[in-house]
C-alpha cells in the first residue's frame, strides 16, 4: 500500500482549517456591517400635476378613417366590382354545411376565392343574394325575382376493393407457443 507523503496530508489539513474558519466568520456575522451612503433628500417640491381633459371629437368628423382604407397608397377606396359582376350568379359558391337549431339558422358558404362566410336566414351575401330558405341539406336564395338553390356536397368514399390488398388468417396471427 502506499502511502502518501506526509506534506500533503498537512497541505489538505490546512486548507480545511481555512476553509472551517471562512465558514465560521460568516455565520457569525463578522462581515455583516456595510457602510450605506446617506441617503439623498429629495429637492424636488411634490407638484400634483392635473390630468388633462381631451377635446370631444363627434363621430362624423372621423368618417374618413374608416371610409378610406388605411394601406393603399392613394388612400380611395377599394373598387366594389368583383362583387357586382359576382351577383348574377351563384357559381362560384360552394355550400359546405348547414346549422340548424331552433331559433338559429346559418349556411355556411366558401366562395372560390376569399374567406368563408355565415349567413343568417334573411341575410344577404355580399354580392346582393338573400337567403330566403334553408333545409338540412340546402340553402335557397334569391335576388329579386331569381331564386337559385345550392345543396351540400356529399362526399363519397371509393369502392372498396374485391380482395382486400392485405389478409393474414387466424393461425398467422398466433402462432403457436413452443
Amino acid at each position: 500500500m502506499t502511502r502518501f507523503p506526509l506534506p500533503l496530508e498537512r497541505v489538505l489539513m490546512a486548507v480545511a482549517l481555512v476553509l472551517l474558519a471562512l465558514i465560521a466568520l460568516v455565520l457569525t456575522g463578522t462581515w455583516q456591517s456595510a457602510d450605506w451612503l446617506p441617503a439623498e433628500p429629495n429637492h424636488r417640491p411634490a407638484v400634483v400635476a392635473r390630468t388633462p381633459t381631451l377635446p370631444r371629437v363627434e363621430l362624423p368628423s372621423l368618417a374618413s378613417a374608416w371610409q378610406t382604407p388605411l394601406f393603399s397608397v392613394d388612400r380611395r377606396p377599394d373598387l366594389q366590382q368583383a362583387a357586382q359582376q359576382a351577383a348574377s350568379s351563384l357559381s362560384g359558391l360552394t355550400l359546405t354545411g348547414v346549422l340548424l337549431d331552433g331559433t338559429v339558422q346559418l349556411a355556411f358558404i366558401k366562395p372560390a376565392t376569399g374567406p368563408a362566410l355565415k349567413v343568417r336566414l334573411n341575410g344577404q351575401l355580399p354580392n346582393g343574394w338573400t337567403l330566403r330558405a334553408i333545409s338540412p341539406t340546402s340553402a335557397t336564395f334569391g335576388l329579386g325575382d331569381r331564386t337559385e338553390t345550392l345543396t351540400v356536397r356529399r362526399l363519397r368514399l371509393p369502392a372498396l376493393s374485391t380482395p382486400p390488398p392485405l389478409s393474414f388468417s387466424r393461425e398467422d396471427l398466433h402462432e403457436p407457443a413452443p
